[in-house]
């Protein structure tokens, strides 16, 4: 059995009940789109294959030990003045014979849009200022800190401290959080080649190598520099640390200013199940590769007033914090997270009746994100893009009107590469409903141009920057060739991907579909936008 994630989750470490096994499986099609996970109970191998049923008594049995984990979660937020009247965590579905319940948050009374769903003091987040020295000398060298803080490899320093506390076991004042954290990831980077091919999207590729290259390197660094944590660190646990800051460690600025505060929220993002990252790249060349990049959490230990770079700036932290992570995740406008120097507050971005669950968005996210950070995508996601990588050399292979400009104009190349638009044609973003960056029309609107309609907008890129005319019906008529052909060579058609969602595909491969079917809506719809007849 295969299993599909739905975005960041916290499962259950159920134990072993009478040698029963435990394994996650795919979960049903369902219209919502958040990180549930259904866990099943199975026979375990050597028994009678044709056994279909696990006793009611065993899994009564494994649900029991969830409770009492919960419950002793639910303990140690109060403990740590983590505030949250109306919510609670809560597993959703009928616990029956094969399938266990999904965890999730539950309204326990009426919660209304912009109600405070949880306050979170800062004294029960898991934290790591960015200019600690060492903080477990009996775990790593400080050989490895200092070359961790000259690469700026600030992910695996807060991989390495929540290993760390981890390996404490009981003894750690975060044991019942951590118990709470999923066991395993299922991110691009977890996938083997063949699965990464089934993308049919080259930049989805780069990015989960982008991840593996990582993760290698992270080791690589321990063996040169640190050696005696191999004992304790292996491969694995240093790929499920790193996909575990990956998804949930926040980022953003933390001030009790108003003014610093106005303009730190509108760029506020979910990133993980945290919120108040910082937008991703939105270059072209970048988006793909941003996907990684979070920035640092501003603490402000210091002044709320002290500018950045100033001897008094605040200090920079990174961030694990209880409770949210177990809030799933629906599409719609970000939900709101406050911040300030002792406290972390997140309200309600909808309504939900007591006994609902309740929803929240981890930002407007794009597919990509989704898959590389989360393991999950949206299969109607009104926020995703398709980055046609290799566009201008697809054009200038294929397109004759193009060749044909090319010729009349050779030095025309060098006027869009001196005004930096050969990149925006080069690996062209377009939007969900189809609408293309608008420096990729602007790019091939200089490119197609004849002489005269060159020499008429002033002989530079800057008279064409407004578009119109014949060299506007020119770009887009090339724009929409390009997205044709790319349609023609995914490898499967968008109606033949429905009919394998119809079908039921699972897993891996449910999740490849989703993400490739989307592409292609968008080429389809950018196709449709821009087929000047």
């Amino acid at each position: 059995c295969t299993h599909e994630l739905h975005g960041p989750r916290v499962m259950a470490n159920l134990a072993m009940m009478s040698g029963a096994g435990v394994r996650r499986c795919t979960p049903p099609a369902s219209r919502a789109r958040s990180s549930r996970v259904l866990v099943h109970l199975s026979i375990p191998r050597g028994r009678n294959p044709t056994i279909r049923r696990v006793s009611s008594g065993i899994v009564a049995e494994a649900a029991s030990a969830v409770d009492a984990r919960q419950l002793e979660y639910a303990a140690w937020r109060k403990e740590r003045g983590v505030q949250a009247k109306n919510v609670e965590v809560a597993y959703f579905g009928d616990v029956d014979d094969t399938v266990m319940r999904y965890r999730g948050v539950k309204a326990m009374g009426r919660v209304n849009e912009g109600d405070v769903l949880c306050e979170l003091p800062r004294e029960s987040c898991l934290v790591l200022a960015d200019d600690a020295e060492l903080p477990f000398p009996d775990f790593c060298t400080n050989e490895l800190w200092a070359k961790l803080v000259e690469k700026n490899k600030w992910a695996i320093r807060v991989a390495l401290n929540l290993l760390c506390e981890v390996d404490k076991g009981a003894s750690s004042g975060f044991h019942p959080y951590i118990s709470q954290l999923p066991k395993d990831f299922d991110l691009l980077s977890e996938w083997t080649d063949e699965e990464l091919k089934e993308l049919q999207y080259p930049p989805a590729v780069r990015a989960a190598e982008a991840q593996r290259k990582e993760n290698d390197e992270a080791m690589e660094l321990l063996r040169k520099h640190s050696p005696g944590t191999l004992e304790s660190v292996t491969p694995e646990r240093m790929a499920w640390a790193l996909n575990m800051v990956r998804s949930r460690v926040f980022s953003g600025r933390l001030s009790d200013n108003a003014a610093t505060k106005a303009n730190l929220l509108p760029r506020a993002l979910a990133a993980g199940t945290a919120f108040a990252a910082f937008l991703t790249s939105q270059t072209t060349e970048g988006r793909w590769l941003a996907v990684f990049a979070m920035l640092a959490l501003v603490v402000f230990d210091a002044n709320d007033h002290t500018e950045p770079g100033s001897p008094n700036a605040p200090k920079l932290a990174y961030v694990l914090m209880p409770l949210i992570d177990a809030f799933n995740h629906r599409t719609m406008p970000k939900t709101e997270f406050e911040f300030s120097s002792d406290a972390f507050r997140l309200r309600s971005p909808a309504g939900y009746d007591a006994n609902e669950e309740v929803f929240i968005s981890y930002g407007l996210l794009g597919n990509d994100e989704l898959a590389v950070r989360y393991g999950f995508v949206d299969p109607a996601n009104p926020r995703d893009t398709c980055v046609y990588d290799g566009l201008l050399a697809w054009l200038r292979a294929n397109h004759e009107p193009l060749k044909k400009a090319a010729g009349a104009a050779p030095d025309r190349a060098k006027a869009v590469r001196d005004a930096r638009l050969e990149t925006y044609a080069s690996m062209a973003v377009i939007k969900a409903n189809g609408e293309a960056d608008s420096n990729v029309l602007w790019a091939l609107r200089c490119m197609l141009a004849t002489p005269e309609e060159w020499a008429a907008a002033g002989g530079n890129a800057e008279g064409m920057k407004l578009g119109g005319g014949a060299p506007e019906k020119a770009a887009c008529t090339a724009l929409a060739a390009a997205c044709r052909a790319r349609l023609e060579s995914m490898g499967t058609t968008l109606e033949e991907d429905r009919e394998k969602l119809e079908r039921g595909a699972s897993g891996r491969e449910r999740i490849a579909i989703q993400y490739r079917a989307r592409k292609k809506e968008i080429l389809r719809a950018c196709v449709d936008r821009y087929d000047v007849k």
